[in-house]
């Protein structure tokens, strides 16, 4: 008979299997040296102790000593046979994504937290060893897991903008030569066009809208207005754009049949050799699936360009300073961009520091979780062994086992609140636009990292505390181990945003 369980993430395989292969071999050698027994001899001397205790008034000691053991002894054996003798082998199915129902009746998956990349294969197996499962955990297990993921499957439908970012910031520019034509752009084109803005005057006019397009390579603004992208040009021959005898006979290093000078609004704009064509090029095509039932306008393809060019999303390859560069200096060396952000406000840079500790946090918890789980399936043996196969013993561990595997919900809530915070409070694509676009103004920023904090801590430390009212202690050890199983992890955040700090105020 085999117990086939389901489970979303690889890690908590392994850490399951692991746990059930020590809980057999620990088993095997409780049985082995007889200290599996000694509860139903301990029964037998309790009770007859508690008969000789009682004096001769009692009436017949005999039938009151099988009448007390027979009645313990059906529940332990019951409690033994079913929560520790392994029966069922053990095998793990993966379920990738859990199905949501939205308002029109249609399916959308959504991978629970913590999901990694792995094959659609069950495991049965880790390192050549196999494990069994006593029945009484495989049905624990089983309903748990039904039971979450039906928790989890009536969180609604909704864009996931948190999920979409990070998609993008996973993109990088893998071309050397376009990183390179990024830069050249940079300061040949954006920066002579931003001069040339300021210098005219005419920033007194520009509304916050306006100023927001301004603030990077592919500005609107600057590509459609006379006298900017259009009548400013490449300072070398750039491959790609033919040379054309009335723009670049009086040009060096060209000719026909040789690249030419394009302009700055040709060099972004090209549909085929352009710098926004080939950075779309640069994108996954499942991401721009993704934007696209997001967005119906075409104008978030260019908030997905300013993301991952942009050195305030993070984490795009190379150059990333390139997209935005303010008022000052613009030659794009990381101590000018580390300076501009050692600049902001001080709750703008505590709100990226929170970030940092806080994306660290929610990658270990699951992680921890699963950890957890495991140190229960190992401690099980030993449990109902010293409790006597306690009935009382084994309910409260199979609590435990369930509001355990039921966090992965409150992380699944606090993500889809955290992913849609920008919809809910300003419901309008350009809010949700500049989100992607890493936009949004530091106010906004530290309102989200801190409404972040809350969702993925206290709607877990509800839960933990709730428990309490059930009648069992396990919500203050659930809430200990997850705690300082992910003070690490947010230390070392902290510190990674700390250094950044440091590095962004030295020298400046």
């Amino acid at each position: 008979m085999t117990a086939d369980l389901n489970v979303n993430d690889y890690f908590e395989t392994v850490m399951l299997m692991i746990g059930w292969v020590v809980n057999n071999a620990l088993w095997s050698s409780l049985m082995q040296t007889g200290l599996a027994l000694m509860p139903f001899i301990a029964l037998i001397a309790s009770e007859w102790f508690r008969v000789r205790q009682e004096g001769e008034d009692e009436g017949n000691k005999g039938v009151l000593l099988i009448a007390r053991i027979e009645t313990r002894l059906y529940a332990m054996v019951l409690c033994y046979a079913f929560t520790c003798v392994p029966m069922m082998s053990l095998s793990f199915n993966p379920v990738n994504a859990i199905e949501r129902t939205d308002a029109s009746g249609g399916s959308c998956n959504v991978a629970v937290i913590g999901q990694g990349a792995w094959g659609s294969d069950t495991m049965n197996s880790i390192g050549g060893q196999t494990a069994e499962i006593p029945l009484w955990w495989a049905l624990v297990h089983a309903v748990s897991k039904g039971v979450t993921n039906v928790a989890v499957s009536s969180i609604p439908c909704a864009p996931d903008l948190q999920a979409l970012t990070s998609e993008i910031d996973a993109q990088s520019i893998t071309d050397p030569g376009l990183k390179q034509e990024l830069g050249e752009f940079k300061r040949q084109c954006y920066g002579a066009a931003r001069n040339k803005l300021f210098q005219a005057g005419n920033t007194g006019s520009i509304d916050a809208l306006a100023a927001l397009d301004h603030d990077w390579l592919g500005s609107k603004w600057l590509l459609e207005t006379p006298g900017y992208y259009d009548s400013i040009y490449a300072g070398r021959p750039i491959a790609g754009f033919p040379y054309d005898a009335s723009r670049d006979q009086a040009r060096p290093s060209t000719g026909p049949g040789r690249p030419g000078y394009p302009s700055c609004k040709e060099w972004w704009a090209d549909g085929d050799n352009g710098l926004r064509a080939r950075l779309h090029d640069e994108i996954e095509p499942g991401v721009w699936d993704s934007v696209r039932s997001l967005f119906t306008s075409s104008a978030a393809e260019d908030y997905v360009i300013r993301r991952m060019i942009s050195h305030r999303a993070g984490t795009a390859g190379g150059n990333q300073d390139m997209a935005v560069t303010g008022y000052g200096n613009l030659d794009g060396s990381v101590d000018d961009v580390l300076s501009m952000a050692a600049g902001a406000a001080g709750g703008a840079v505590a709100g990226v520091m929170g970030k940092v500790g806080m994306d660290m946090l929610k990658r270990a918890l699951p992680m921890v979780q699963y950890i957890l789980i495991m140190a229960v399936v190992i401690c099980l043996p030993f449990v109902m062994v010293v409790s006597g196969y306690s009935i009382k013993v084994a309910g409260t561990a199979t609590f435990g086992l369930f509001a355990l595997w039921f966090l992965t919900f409150w992380w699944e809530l606090a993500r889809w609140i955290n992913a849609n915070l920008v919809d809910l409070i300003y419901n309008s694509d350009a809010a949700k636009m500049g989100y992607l676009a890493a936009a949004q103004n530091s106010y906004d920023k530290l309102v989200l990292t801190f409404v972040e904090w809350a969702t993925f801590l206290i709607l877990p430390g509800i839960w933990v505390a709730v428990l309490g009212w059930a009648g069992t202690r396990l919500g203050g050890a659930i809430s200990s181990g997850m705690e300082s199983g992910t003070r690490g992890a947010k230390a070392a955040g902290d510190k990674g945003a700390n250094m950044a700090k440091g590095a962004a105020t030295k020298g400046k």
